[in-house]
């Protein structure tokens, strides 16, 4: 079941950009970084670029990544 979650201005943040998140948090190779620790962030940032960045601007990418880390943490 997918969940929804909101930009602070209000907009859904689209599924794909969810999963693309949830991947990249339980990736083992990020979680041996150290969760929680920059690299760790720095890692999840880049695989959710790897993944998203022909479809969503970096814009957007960063604020989905801050938006779903604050819910993580």
């Amino acid at each position: 079941m997918s969940r929804i979650v909101h930009l602070d201005d209000g907009t859904a943040i689209k599924s794909d950009v969810i999963a693309s998140f949830d991947d990249a948090i339980c990736a083992p190779e990020n979680l041996a970084r150290g969760f929680n620790s920059t690299n760790f962030w720095n890692f999840v940032e880049s695989d959710m670029y790897l993944d998203l960045i022909g479809i969503y601007s970096t814009t957007y990418i960063d604020a989905c990544l801050d938006v779903l880390a604050r819910e993580l943490i």
